[in-house]
């Protein structure tokens, strides 16, 4: 139990992280420094312009999402032991949330690399989309050992 309440620590320090960081993107928008103010002559080179990056904000939403649903999930293997239905629950959505994060993070960073005529900084962005897929599949693996895990416990109750 030590683990998952480490994990659960881990995950409270990165939905901090996160917040921190979509807030100081959200002020280098508005606010930019003067080093950041460069011409629409640069901007011209992405898809959308200077919105480009507003797209990879928009997607990181439910990868934040993910993050707090499995706090929630955490929280209740702590709260109900290993082998509860409300864990199982929301390691599924997050599973299903981190599948749509890497799915639309995979689509956008292959039209950018399209766009961008294979400069090589898009190749490792899709190796870590592929990375977060296998993340949301892992968390529905683990969902169904959480569910084989509550039924046996179960008929283990019942025998006794």
């Amino acid at each position: 139990m030590k683990k998952i309440k480490l994990l659960y620590w881990f995950i409270i320090g990165l939905i901090l992280f996160y917040i921190i960081s979509f807030l100081a993107n959200l002020y280098l928008t508005f606010y930019p420094p003067g080093f950041m103010n460069f011409g629409e002559e640069f901007y011209h080179q992405f898809i959308f312009g200077r919105y480009t990056h507003f797209v990879g904000m928009t997607i990181s939403i439910f990868s934040f999402i993910a993050l707090f649903v499995i706090q929630k999930g955490l929280f209740a293997t702590i709260k109900n032991g290993f082998f509860n239905q409300s864990s199982s629950g929301k390691f599924k959505l997050a599973g299903k949330l981190f599948l749509i994060f890497g799915g639309l993070s995979l689509f956008w960073d292959t039209t950018l690399l399209i766009y961008s005529k294979g400069e090589f900084i898009f190749f490792e962005r899709l190796s870590q989309d592929v990375f977060i897929l296998l993340i949301g599949f892992g968390l529905l693996i683990i969902t169904d050992f959480i569910n084989n895990g509550n039924a046996l416990q179960q008929e283990n109750n019942l025998t006794i």
